[in-house]
């Protein structure tokens, strides 16, 4: 029963249900996890303006009895040499905890993908995280909480990212704290036009943080307060983008396209648009009943641009 075309789909036997509430792969989009649903990959968008191609919607795991193939994009991981044609599930998580236990079974020190012999080990330690085991959805009062590590983590196969010579490269990881500017800013902004909010219910789950500790006791998967000005929070690539996948180029948690959320794509009438697409694209939300219809990037959450 556990045996499958490749490893990723051996994962998917179990992860892959269509309706399971621990699902990666659905057949609509409406896994709300944190990672995100390998669905998007699967789906290709167009519109009079442009388009959005499903391989360049998350990392494509290959997994050939669920229809997931090589990134046709891409040869190796942007910023690093990971061979894309070797890209599986057990490339990222250690499903047998070789290297300690983790959070979401994510590989430590040591790893070697058993799929890609020849790429050196993961020199950075699985981040330290906590989630709600018993609920996968992802709001903003039930999420996951980011301790420390993150950036550096996926820095194990996207080195160069995390240089601070890399080409349009935002700061991400241990270095890059909130300013006592810009965590006021996290913690007043509301949407745009409006900043009356305070740091007690400040977290939106589309911008994620770190906070800055590798104590996993004090991470709290229910908390909505923003990052403490001052503090030790921190930015981290899961920030902007999921794990997994997203309905959004370049794996985001929001149209990086689009100069109004409202507007972003896919909207229903595009072609490739089936079922709640549009809908499950932002998780349920609705970005113009919720932020307005003129709400510009959530970059603004802690830059305050607009």
């Amino acid at each position: 029963m556990l045996r499958a075309a490749d490893a990723s789909s051996t994962c998917l036997l179990c992860h892959g249900e269509k309706d399971g509430d621990e699902s990666v792969l659905t057949g609509d989009g409406s896994a709300f996890t944190a990672g995100g649903d390998f669905y998007w990959l699967t789906r290709s968008f167009t519109w009079s303006a442009g388009e959005s191609e499903g391989a360049s919607h998350g990392h494509n795991v290959v997994a050939a009895d669920h229809g997931l193939g090589i990134d046709v994009r891409l040869t190796t991981a942007p910023g690093g040499s990971f061979p894309a044609a070797a890209l599986a599930c057990t490339s990222c998580h250690d499903p047998h905890l070789k290297t300690g236990a983790s959070y979401r079974l994510l590989a430590g020190v040591g790893y070697k993908s058993p799929h890609a012999p020849t790429t050196p080990p993961f020199t950075h330690p699985a981040p330290i995280a906590r989630a709600d085991p018993d609920d996968w959805t992802e709001t903003d009062s039930n999420h996951s909480a980011y301790g420390s590590g993150m950036s550096e983590w996926c820095g194990n196969c996207h080195a160069a990212m995390l240089s601070d010579g890399f080409a349009h490269r935002h700061p991400a990881g241990a270095r890059a704290h909130f300013t006592r500017d810009a965590a006021a800013m996290y913690n007043t902004y509301r949407k745009t036009g409006d900043r009356s909010g305070d740091q007690a219910s400040a977290y939106v789950a589309l911008v994620p943080f770190e906070l800055g500790t590798a104590d996993a006791s004090r991470l709290d998967p229910h908390s909505r307060s923003g990052p403490e000005p001052g503090g030790e929070a921190n930015v981290m690539c899961l920030t902007c983008h999921r794990a997994h996948a997203s309905a959004f180029s370049s794996a985001a948690r929001w149209s990086l396209d689009a100069t109004f959320l409202a507007s972003s794509h896919p909207q229903v009438g595009d072609a490739g648009v089936t079922g709640n697409d549009a809908v499950n694209a932002y998780y349920g939300r609705d970005p113009g009943a919720e932020f307005g219809q003129h709400q510009r990037q959530l970059c603004n959450k802690c830059h305050g641009m607009d």
